[in-house]
């Protein structure tokens, strides 16, 4: 037997090149964990998925190499290694890789791209799943999860529509610059809502009578109001004037009258007490907000340009713009996350790949081994799930003022006898078939086409205008 000349080993490697012409299949499978400062490698040859017990391609070593410029360089030389030893070429290799941890995954995948090797993303979640049910291993270690990621490649191979492992071609730059705007976004309004919250709280000790003139105790009025005014005894020898200068300055221009009016009859009864103590902390809870609300601003102004472009800097529209935000109640964040979460839709080959991905289709339900039902798969990009949802709630709540096809299929199913919950998520699936089908077409939505094709009649969804009202003008 050959000795191995690389940091990975194969069992047994004679009669290596008998056959490799003939059969169609990678001759090594290469798994990554991907990791922050380091990955995890194993190359696995084909025949180690073939021993009959099942133990070959587990006893496999694996390659940890950093996630800097050398450890790269360091995985490379040990694959290319691999093509000497065996005569091979880059197209005998199948990779695969986790899309984990926003950019950590990025460099790595980029660099074996430009080499020419072969190379897909399996979501996260899809490995431990494959792992545990499929493998029935609960190991979770770097290296195991490397080596079940070079099992589902070859997996995949033999049996391609199996439906437990999803492949993906990676994402491109500007792909995966458009997913982390859009977390980082998410993640903001998420400290932004606590930090308001807060804020909301705080008041109901410095400011008890402040709801009497504002609706919202979180705004950004209020907020920048209660920095000049941090108590109501802040607040008691203010006049009417003074008031109305100091909320128009704070920005509630339209409400300001009105609401200082309110508050000079109700401050000097105030029964508001000194508490110093909670005026440092309530100011820089609010500076934060305040803080939160420009960053997300900010953001917002950088979705606009990645979506429609900057042609003063030469940078185009996305071609997916356009087509998205035809969809009714799709918004440019929306539409941000939609193309961060599909990138090239022409990575997908169905529509019910597609589904997957997303997040938006059926699986079944198992009940021991046996089948009880179907359900929504658990599988999926969580963004993409979010934002479907999103979409289906917005659709069903304003569906009595602005009527769609979308609506009407959700009531139907609701009228069959689905519960509301399955027929939300039958309504995610056909939005996700809806985006699937406009952008593979490359054309924008037409409410008429999609009529027509869901068996609803477009004119009976608008709404008849009052002939009083037409008479009267």
């Amino acid at each position: 037997m050959k000795e191995t000349i690389t940091p990975f080993s194969y069992g047994n490697e004679e009669n290596v090149h008998e056959d490799l012409t003939s059969r169609k299949f990678y001759q090594f499978y290469v798994g990554i964990d991907i990791g922050a400062s380091f990955h995890v490698a194993s190359c696995i040859k084909f025949d180690a998925f073939l021993d009959p017990k099942g133990t070959a391609w587990k006893r496999t070593k694996t390659l940890k190499f950093n996630s800097d410029s050398s450890g790269i360089s360091e995985f490379l030389v040990a694959l290319k290694q691999i093509e000497i030893q065996f005569a091979l070429t880059k197209r005998d290799f199948l990779i695969l890789l986790e899309p984990t941890g926003g950019h950590y995954s990025y460099l790595v995948q980029q660099v074996l791209l430009n080499e020419g090797y072969d190379l897909y993303q399996v979501e996260n979640k899809a490995v431990g799943e494959f792992r545990k049910n499929n493998l029935g291993i609960s190991e979770k270690t770097d290296s195991m999860d490397a080596k079940v990621m070079s099992y589902m490649g070859w997996h995949k191979q033999l049996h391609p529509h199996m439906q437990g492992v999803t492949l993906i071609r990676p994402q491109t730059v500007l792909q995966s610059l458009f997913r982390t705007v859009m977390r980082d976004r998410w993640y903001l309004n998420v400290q932004l809502t606590r930090r308001k919250n807060q804020v909301q709280q705080l008041l109901k000790v410095t400011h008890p009578d402040l709801g009497k003139a504002f609706k919202s105790l979180g705004s950004t009025s209020v907020m920048k109001l209660v920095l000049v005014y941090p108590t109501g005894l802040h607040m008691k020898e203010s006049t009417e004037d003074e008031l109305y200068k100091a909320i128009s300055k704070a920005g509630a221009k339209k409400v300001a009258k009105q609401a200082a009016k309110t508050l000079a009859e109700v401050m000097p009864n105030t029964v508001a007490v000194p508490v110093e103590h909670l005026v440092g902390r309530q100011t820089w809870v609010i500076e934060e907000a305040l803080r939160l609300e420009e960053s997300i601003k900010q953001i917002d102004k950088e979705i606009h340009n990645l979506l429609w472009g900057v042609p003063e800097k030469g940078v185009l529209p996305h071609p997916y713009t356009e087509i998205l935000l035809s969809l009714p109640f799709v918004s440019e964040n929306i539409a941000c996350t939609l193309i961060g979460v599909i990138g090239d839709i022409e990575r997908f080959n169905t529509y019910k790949e597609f589904k997957k991905y997303l997040g938006a289709s059926a699986e079944n339900k198992l009940s021991g081994t046996s089948i009880s039902g179907t359900r929504q798969t658990y599988s999926g990009v969580r963004d993409a799930r979010r934002v479907l949802y999103q979409i289906a709630f917005i659709v069903i709540a304003s569906g009595k003022h602005n009527p769609t096809v979308f609506k009407a299929y959700y009531d139907r199913k609701v009228e069959e006898g689905m519960s509301k919950k399955k027929a939300l998520g039958h309504l995610c699936g056909k939005i996700a078939n809806l985006i699937y089908s406009i952008l593979k077409n490359n054309k924008k939505y037409d409410p008429t086409i999609h009529a027509s094709a869901m068996g609803v009649k477009l004119e009976e969804l608008i709404p008849k205008v009052d002939k009083e009202h037409l008479l009267l003008n």
